[in-house]
């Protein structure tokens, strides 16, 4: 379990950057003047890759009923901490904060 835990680390990782960088590829594309976005913005930079890391996760073995609870509570861990170290506080504030 704990090489699916680093291999999980390693993938989801990259699944977060890049579900990230499309998402503002999108954003800039599409949606750059749009006030719904702005204020919907946990939709693309929040859900979108936590359902992502999440399926992720249950690919690679965590979540089962057979499994350990330790490694569910240890991929859970790694999905928020992935997902607070790709969200940044530019999306989260907009320009309200700074």
């Amino acid at each position: 379990m704990k090489e699916r835990l680093l291999g999980f680390l390693f993938c989801g990782a990259l699944v977060a950057v890049a579900v990230n960088l499309a998402a503002d590829k999108i954003h800039a594309w599409l949606f750059a003047d749009s006030l719904w976005f702005q204020t919907r913005w946990y939709i693309p930079f929040l859900i979108v890759p936590a359902a992502c890391l999440l399926a992720l996760a249950w690919s690679f073995g965590f979540f089962r009923p057979a499994g350990p609870r330790w490694a569910d509570a240890a991929a859970l861990l790694a999905t928020a901490l992935l997902l607070y170290l790709t969200l940044g506080a530019g999306y989260s504030c907009w320009h309200y904060c700074f």
